[in-house]
């Protein structure tokens, strides 16, 4: 069986240079537009985020930030329509405009 080593047996011949713009092209290629929701989107997002908060339901939240997606787990303890954020009981908060995904888990 052929046990190939990938890029480890060719850092011997790059320059410094060529690894830090390789590093900086991989990490790019991983970046995620931020998902648009249209109205009717973001009218069941709202929905789904009521009924979680009135039912004290844990929820599967996809949230978008720093051009990557996050999966946050947790049971909502605010929905603060002033500052438009989301807060968590174990303290996390998120923006509204970062949310795009809401299940409810089981």
């Amino acid at each position: 069986m052929i046990r190939d080593r990938g890029n480890i047996k060719w850092t011997a011949m790059m320059i410094p240079e060529h690894v830090k713009l390789l590093k900086e092209w991989k990490g790019q290629d991983e970046n995620v537009e931020k998902p648009e929701l249209d109205e009717w989107g973001l009218q069941e997002l709202s929905e789904q985020l009521q009924i979680a908060y009135a039912n004290n339901l844990e929820v599967e939240l996809s949230i978008w930030k720093e051009k990557r997606i996050f999966k946050v787990i947790g049971i909502i303890s605010k929905l603060d329509t002033k500052s438009s954020s989301l807060y968590l009981k174990d303290g996390q908060n998120f923006p509204f405009q970062a949310i795009f995904g809401v299940s409810f888990t089981i």
